[in-house]
């Protein structure tokens, strides 16, 4: 199975997360405090002083303290896998933001409920969200969300098996991208249509995108994003018993994921040398100096 580019979905849900706190009270220096062990990692101690500032600001009456808390507690939630409470707080600063007018942070928190109940299995009603918080960002202008949040549509729909969807939704992305010469972007909407015309069946236009996101990855020397993209398209030769292809491709994720230090080094490591026999017992020299012969499209066509 190809692996997901989550990019997208990390941008959406960490925008603003650490926001700029203009006053000095007590209730801001407890949310400063909360924001800054959130960072470490500390979820736990950084819900004890959010919960604290939200006290605060609600004694006050600041409603733009008590919102931007409720979307850290929402974040400070979900790092402790506390699914519910994370909805309640993000759906909570909703309310506040749309009572405010702060679109953009209204967005960014109705993003993240999609996000969450994504990950707890119902990614319909989370394109319901996604939906919403795109058209505030179309609505503000805000093109860079607007293409993250189109991404991460397209990769909800192609879940539920809605193939012309998520393509639909990909390629809307993929032009705002490329409108706004964002590369390291352009890369991964091109990496997740691959994995869309993968899952339908459509391998030759896969490997014409997969190659086209690799290229754009090596440009900007995203390090990560070359592992993810090789290995899925490595997966992808290995399925049309193009094992030489595989191999290579394959060798260079991990060769990348090594390096880094990348969680999943181990298990594609294991992965590669079992392409590395079943090329052995094919009886096939080792390919050296390119990565495939696949008869492809050598653009994918402009969109």
């Amino acid at each position: 199975m190809p692996k997901d580019d989550f990019t997208p979905a990390r941008s959406l849900s960490g925008r603003d997360a650490l926001y700029d706190i203009q006053n000095t009270g007590p209730a801001d220096t407890l949310a400063r405090l909360g924001a800054a062990f959130s960072s470490l990692g500390r979820a736990e101690e950084a819900l004890g002083f959010y919960e604290k500032a939200l006290e605060d600001y609600r004694a006050a009456g600041d409603k733009h303290g008590e919102a931007h808390t409720l979307a850290s507690l929402g974040s400070a939630y979900w790092q402790r896998g506390r699914l519910e409470k994370a909805a309640s707080a993000y759906a909570g600063a909703v309310a506040l933001y749309h009572s405010l007018g702060v679109t953009a942070r209204q967005a960014t928190a109705l993003n993240c409920i999609g996000l969450l109940l994504e990950q707890q299995g119902d990614a319909e009603t989370a394109i319901g969200y996604y939906e919403q918080a795109l058209a505030l960002l179309w609505e503000i202008g805000d093109h860079t969300g607007e293409a993250s949040t189109l991404d991460v549509i397209g990769m909800a729909q192609r879940r539920l098996g809605n193939m012309e969807a998520a393509r639909q939704a990909h390629e809307q992305a993929l032009r705002l991208r490329r409108q706004m010469h964002d590369q390291a972007g352009e890369a991964s909407t091109r990496h997740a249509l691959a994995v869309v015309f993968e899952a339908a069946g459509q391998p030759e236009r896969a490997i014409a995108y997969y190659e086209w996101a690799l290229r754009l990855r090596q440009a900007a020397n995203d390090r990560i994003g070359e592992a993810l993209t090789s290995y899925n398209l490595a997966k992808l030769y290995e399925r049309l018993n193009l094992l030489q292809e595989a191999e290579a491709l394959l060798q260079r994720a991990v060769d990348i994921e090594t390096i880094l230090n990348l969680p999943d080094a181990a298990s594609d490591e294991a992965e590669l040398a079992a392409i590395r026999e079943r090329r052995r017992q094919a009886g096939l020299p080792r390919l050296e100096g390119t990565t495939a012969r696949f008869p492809r499209v050598t653009r994918p066509p402009e969109e």
